[in-house]
Order: C-alpha cells, then sequence, then structure tokens
C-alpha cells in the first residue's frame, strides 16, 4: 500500500472520528489487542479491509505512545504462520499483505485482508481458532464486528457443497398435488430437445416426473416439483410466495400514514408466481409510448425481461434449506428503483463481482432443471433457460435503456439483493453533482460514470465498471486509477472504492467546495480575502469555516477570537 493511499484512509477516520467498514485501527502499544483476530475474521467473512496497527482510536487515531513496530509484525507473522509446528490465530488463514507504514512520521504495521469468496476452493468461514467456527465467526457491519448467526455459518460453510435441498420428499402429499396439464407439457416439451425421458412411455406420466427429480421413486412429490408443479405449494409452505410491495417513499415505512402503495402475495405453482410478480411490477411503472410506423407500443421505464429474470434468479437460486422456508422472495418497489431480495446468499463461486461472467452455477439443480421446461402461462415459454446468459442479457437490456446494469448490492451473507433502477444514471441532479467536482470539464465519460455510480450505490467496483460500461478489466482500473490520482476515490485492489470524504462532504454544498478550492497547502488566507475572492459575506464564510475546521479539512492558524487567524489546507490533502 502506498504512502497516499494509507494516508487517505487515515484522513479519513479522523474525519469520522471512527473506524468504517472497510478499515480499522488499533493502538496495539500494550502488545496485540486479542480482538484484532476477530477483524480479521469479519473481513475475510465479508468484503475484505484494512487493519492498522499503531494509531489510538480514543486520541482521534494519532500514534499510539509506545507502538513497538518490531514486536508487533513479529507477532501478525506469526498469527498467520502456516507451518506445520505454527498455531495460527484465525483458521483458515486469508489471503493477506502485511506491511508497514508511517503516519504523521510514526511507524505502524498493516494487515490487508482479502474476502475468502473470491478464492477458489478456499474453506469458509474464516473463525478465530481459539473461540471455534460456531462461537469465532465474524462479519463486518459498518465499524463494528458482529459474530455471525448460526444459519450464517451454515451457509458459509456449505456454499460450495452440493445442496439437495430441492429433492427432499414433501411427505403427506401425493402425485394428486400436482397438477397434470401442466406436468404433461412439461414432459412434451423435454422430449423434443432432450433425450432425458428414454425408456419412458408417453403414457407413463409417474415414470417421466420421477426422471426428472419431480416424483421419488415411492411417488411422493419433491421440493422442487410440488414447487414448479404443484396446485398450491402454499398449503405445505405459506411463506414460499413472491411478495411484491409498492413503497410511497425511497425506504420502507418512510411515510407512517401509507406504509404500501399496493401489495400482492404472488401465489401458486412458480411460473404463476413469477408471471404474476412480473406483472404486478409492471403496472406500478411508468411506460413511454414508442411508435413504429403505423403501430406504437407502451415501454415500461425497466425492461420486462430484466424485472423476470431479476425475480426467476431470485425464485431458482435461493436456499430452500429448512432455515429459509419461513421467508419468501421480497420485491420492494421505491420512486427510484426495484429491489428483488432473495434468501440465503451467493452459493458456489458466484459474487458480487463475477455474477455477469454468463456461466451458470445452480444451488437447486433440481429445480432448475423443472424450470427450464415447465411452460410459463402464456404456453410460449419457459421460466429459465439456467445457462447463465441470463444476468449478461439483463446488463445488456439495462444499458441499451440508458440505466445502469443492475447492481448486485453489497448484500448480507444471509441473502441477495439486485437494485434495478429506474432511472438514467446521470440524471441532471448527478449531473450538477459531478460539475461540482474539480477539474470536472476534464472528465472524460468512463471517469463520470465511475462516479457516479460511488455516488448512487456508495461505493464502485472494477465488475461494477466492467458491467456498465463495457470494458476490460484493465482498462477499468486506468478508470480508477486516475481517479484515485486524482484524489477522488479511495480503495484497495478491484475495489470496492469509495468517494473520499473530501468529496463526500465538500461537494454537498457549492459554497463549501468554492471555499475549498481556493485555498492550498502552502498559502494562508485571512476570512477578508476568501470573502473579496468568493464574493460570500464574512458572516456567511465564518459558519462554514468553522465546520471544516471542526471536520479536519482546514486548518486554522489562531484561535477563533483572534484578528490573525488564517486558514489554510492540511499538508495531508
Amino acid at each position: 500500500m502506498g504512502p497516499r493511499e494509507l494516508q487517505e484512509h487515515v484522513s479519513r477516520l479522523r474525519r469520522r472520528r471512527q473506524d468504517d467498514a472497510h478499515v480499522e485501527a488499533k493502538a496495539a502499544a500494550g502488545g496485540m489487542p486479542k480482538d484484532v483476530w476477530r477483524s480479521v475474521s469479519a473481513f475475510a467473512n465479508t468484503d475484505g479491509g484494512l487493519i492498522i496497527l499503531g494509531l489510538d482510536e480514543t486520541s482521534g487515531f494519532l500514534p499510539a505512545h509506545g507502538f513497538d513496530p518490531r514486536r508487533t509484525l513479529d507477532a501478525v507473522l506469526d498469527a498467520f504462520d502456516t507451518s506445520p509446528e505454527a498455531h495460527p490465530k484465525i483458521t483458515p488463514i486469508p489471503p493477506h499483505e502485511i506491511d508497514r507504514g508511517d503516519v504523521d512520521g510514526a511507524p505502524v504495521v498493516t494487515i490487508h485482508i482479502d474476502a475468502m469468496d473470491r478464492v477458489p476452493g478456499a474453506k469458509l468461514p474464516c473463525f478465530v481458532t481459539s473461540q471455534g467456527i460456531e462461537s469465532g465467526s465474524y462479519k463486518r457491519v459498518a465499524d463494528a464486528n458482529k459474530r455471525l448467526t448460526p444459519y450464517e455459518v451454515y451457509l458459509l460453510h456449505s456454499k460450495r457443497e452440493a445442496d439437495r435441498s430441492d429433492r427432499t420428499p414433501i411427505e403427506g402429499t401425493t402425485m394428486a398435488d400436482l397438477y397434470t396439464d401442466l406436468a404433461t407439457r412439461a414432459l412434451e416439451r423435454l422430449r423434443t430437445h432432450s433425450r432425458a425421458l428414454t425408456g419412458i412411455e408417453t403414457t407413463d406420466l409417474h415414470g417421466g416426473l420421477r426422471r426428472i427429480n419431480a416424483l421419488t421413486d415411492e411417488g411422493v412429490p419433491t421440493l422442487g416439483g410440488y414447487l414448479a408443479l404443484g396446485v398450491y405449494p402454499q398449503q405445505e409452505f405459506p411463506n414460499l410466495v413472491i411478495d411484491v410491495a409498492v413503497h410511497p417513499g425511497t425506504e420502507k415505512a418512510q411515510d407512517p400514514t401509507t406504509r404500501f402503495l399496493d401489495r400482492q402475495r404472488c401465489d401458486g405453482p412458480l411460473p404463476q408466481a413469477i408471471d404474476d410478480a412480473v406483472r404486478a411490477v409492471l403496472r406500478n411503472l411508468r411506460t413511454r409510448r414508442v411508435v413504429g410506423g403505423t403501430a406504437g407500443r407502451d415501454i415500461p421505464e425497466i425492461p420486462a425481461d430484466v424485472l423476470r429474470e431479476a425475480i426467476t434468479n431470485a425464485v431458482m437460486h435461493r436456499d430452500y434449506s429448512p432455515y429459509t422456508r419461513g421467508q419468501q422472495v421480497a420485491v420492494d418497489v421505491y420512486p427510484d428503483r426495484v429491489d428483488v431480495k432473495s434468501p440465503g446468499g451467493f452459493w458456489g463461486d458466484r459474487t458480487r463481482e463475477n455474477v455477469a461472467e454468463g456461466y451458470s452455477t445452480s444451488r437447486n439443480e433440481g429445480l432448475a432443471q423443472l424450470l427450464r421446461v415447465v411452460p410459463m402461462p402464456d404456453g410460449r415459454s419457459t421460466v429459465a433457460e439456467n445457462q447463465g446468459s441470463g444476468v449478461p442479457l439483463m446488463v445488456v437490456a439495462m444499458r441499451s435503456h440508458g440505466l445502469p446494469a443492475p447492481d448486485f448490492r453489497p448484500s448480507s451473507i444471509d441473502h441477495v439483493v439486485v437494485r434495478l433502477s429506474r432511472f438514467g444514471l446521470i440524471d441532471p441532479h448527478m449531473q450538477e453533482w459531478l460539475d461540482g467536482l474539480p477539474q470536472h470539464d476534464r472528465r472524460s465519460r468512463e471517469q463520470a460514470i465511475a462516479l457516479a455510480l460511488s455516488k448512487l450505490n456508495g461505493q464502485v467496483s472494477v465488475a461494477d465498471l466492467r458491467n456498465n460500461l463495457g470494458l476490460d478489466s484493465d482498462d477499468c482500473r486506468d478508470v480508477l486509477a486516475e481517479l484515485i490520482a486524482d484524489g477522488l476515490l479511495v480503495g484497495m485492489n478491484d475495489g470496492p472504492y469509495v468517494l473520499t470524504d473530501l468529496q463526500m462532504t465538500a461537494v454537498a454544498s457549492g459554497a463549501r467546495w468554492e471555499v475549498l478550492s481556493i485555498l492550498d497547502p502552502a498559502t494562508e488566507m485571512s476570512i477578508a480575502e476568501i470573502a473579496d475572492i468568493t464574493g460570500k459575506t464574512r458572516t456567511a464564510l465564518r459558519p462554514l469555516l468553522r465546520d471544516l475546521v471542526e471536520q479536519g479539512l482546514v486548518v486554522a492558524t489562531a484561535a477563533p477570537q483572534s484578528r490573525n487567524r488564517k486558514y489554510v489546507l492540511p499538508p495531508s490533502r
């Protein structure tokens, strides 16, 4: 890690006066703090992060008195030792980089932890060895390390193992609980393009359903068969539905007088539930009229195919283990977006960064096979292809409508949220914000999109740019590197990158940014000089300057009451 990047992280902690989701600092003056290993576990089990040893949080993240970098470095190296006779503090050892640095001329030790789910074949979760996997596994939530729930431990531990929940027999049900017509049509479709039913007579419905794992050998519907073909699967599983809720504000329960503008619980067999859910969302979206020749058609602001793919993926790839059969797929429609949330985190080697790469990994292989052949209510199509093409098609469709690519949110371990924006990425408000940034007139389109994504989603990564711009990863890294060099973004490796606090704070007010733009670290300026240049009154400038000084964005040279008080940017800027 370079000195500039380290200083930016330290400056951000000082301005916020606390650790954050990506960085944690420890004094480590009296030896290695035990809770450091909780942070290693938490960063490894979520999005990775940086630990800085030698900074005292209680003194405003100043260098810690009595910090011994040599002793600390030895302790860290011992903790990560993988030799046979070693006793590592965490299990398994996550990908990491250990380094030394300087802050305010004092030595520090840094540990950069990578997220383990990006490592092929890695065993999860990462836990504090002395506490064991059940009690010593953590996740990072804001600036805190939270112990994983038993369900989260189960998800991480089993995410790369075969999941056969969809083949569980549903005791008490029989073939009579399935739609005979739907099952017959599914088998007819399968016969036209597969050898799956070789040797099974067309009249042998029981044999055909058993071959595709919709029935057990004893004739009991499996969970996958019951959900895909059942007359009413909610008789046994009341909450295995798709819940579509339309909210008046941009967050849930924002308006206490009107909780929902519209709501529909979409039930029945999965093909029908998915179709009903897509229709429920579409009737709550705006449309525009497109005329072609003598005819016209209404185009929804989010393409219907994108909605169908997002909801289908949520249903097909969710967790159906006993832990989550009381949870529904939730589709929340807000004035600015549609969020599709499914229980269970990413499975297998799927991550937020690679989900759009175009190949399929199925948690529920039996259900996925069924949804490839079970017809939708229109009879002309099936629910899914399960070829990995769905997410790339969503990306292309959103781009073609001038919308950001689907954003697979930095979701919790126990669920995935896909966000679909209802507006173009750079709308007038976003453009106004971009125009307030330094050197905005020299910014490329790619850089503007990277900044807009970081503001809209709270962060941006190489994968985000790849999906939204269609560039290769190296070109995306070049775009981000230029923004980092300009002091607008800060992050590690391929992301996530976040806006520096200087930008997040200063650009919120044009006057604040105007003041910061005329100051520099070498020239002291009085309030009178700042007023002359900006055209602001001293009365208007005093609270702005006081706030900027308190946040560490500006340094005052004298006490507030002094006539000699001047202002200058700190050297670390």
